[in-house]
């Protein structure tokens, strides 16, 4: 997904922002546009002497100093730029469950160079984490602090971060619950994992989580290494490609090949892994609940919003940014009380 041109970021002030590093696409947000970049990643190591430009959805971040000195001197290629050029060995933050944190500062970074260019960059941001409580101080120690970056070999700027981890799914409530609904279950189709989760007002109840390891990378996969797949294209197909296929009427890459025939036979079994063990786990609270969403990207694929409607699960609009855009305006909300 190309980033949005419009995005502005000023200096010196705070400006509210948010950070969603998802599975499969990460997304920030301001008041005046939004970044998506794939969640792709692949340090340059120092022997590599190749002058690396940034292609496609993607940047070539460089961290100078700063709070990070284990970054010092580190090159990344981030989002499709590493894809590109590293088709064998890049990393995916979907690979770990630790790389939202252990790569989520390069990843951001990458995204903020997809803005237009500033000399800095001064955020308050808010970023979610689905175990803030486990796990909130590691996040906020990586993205916090002063880091001098150079962007595309050319680019010197300050970033100045200052965050607050929230719990994953709190942005998305926000833009999903009706005036009056008190108590609401989210169903998280994500790139990775599908997290299903009940809230009471903006308080994740207690042993209400449940986290599948399951989720659209999955399924992806399973396309790619379908029979017909691989008779069709003599190999398997490209994971990144069929996601991307999956929102361009189901053309594979430059191919023109279509493969909306192997979607449908594989989205069944898919979802009986992800979906039906998610609704399973909000039966016996069901009757409590006044409403069941469905976020992530998972739930903007094609069929899935009307598969998920036969049981009372409604999708929102702008699912697979819908945290992101929520965790914005707690970002807003908290500036204005400074």
């Amino acid at each position: 997904m190309a980033s949005c041109p419009t995005v502005g970021i000023l200096a010196p002030s705070l400006t509210p922002a948010s950070w969603d590093c998802g599975n499969g696409y990460s997304k920030l947000h301001f008041p005046q546009g939004e970044i998506l970049i794939p969640s792709y990643f692949k340090q340059v190591i120092e022997t590599d002497s190749n002058d690396y430009e940034s292609l496609g959805n993607g940047a070539v971040v460089e961290y100078l100093q700063g709070e990070r000195s284990d970054l010092s001197g580190s090159k990344w290629l981030i989002g499709e730029t590493a894809e590109i050029y590293c088709k064998q060995s890049f990393g995916r933050i979907v690979d770990d469950f630790k790389n939202k944190i252990t790569y989520g500062l390069q990843m951001l970074l990458g995204a903020i160079a997809q803005t237009p260019r500033q000399q800095s960059y001064n955020l308050f941001l808010v970023a979610s984490l689905h175990d803030s409580q486990a796990f909130a101080h590691d996040l906020k120690k990586a993205l916090q602090g002063k880091h001098i970056v150079k962007f595309d070999g050319k680019d010197i700027v300050n970033v100045d971060i200052t965050c607050q981890i929230t719990e994953e799914g709190v942005g998305a409530l926000l833009v999903s619950r009706a005036p009056g609904q008190q108590k609401v279950a989210l169903i998280d189709l994500g790139h990775g994992t599908t997290i299903t989760s009940i809230f009471e007002g903006n308080k994740l109840l207690q042993n209400s989580r449940k986290i599948d390891t399951v989720g659209v990378h999955h399924l992806c996969e399973t396309i790619a290494n379908n029979l017909q797949t691989r008779r069709h294209l003599g190999k398997p197909a490209n994971p990144h490609l069929i996601r991307e296929g999956m929102s361009k009427n189901f053309v594979y890459g430059t191919t023109n090949w279509e493969f909306s025939s192997i979607y449908s036979s594989e989205l069944k079994g898919w979802l009986a892994s992800c979906l039906v063990p998610a609704w399973k786990h909000l039966q016996s609270r069901a009757d409590d609940l006044d409403a069941i969403y469905l976020v992530g990207g998972g739930a903007m694929l094609p069929s899935v919003s009307a598969i998920a409607s036969r049981q009372g699960i409604a999708q929102i609009p702008n699912s697979q940014t819908a945290n992101a855009i929520g965790l914005l305006k707690l970002a807003v909300a908290s500036l204005k009380k400074v």
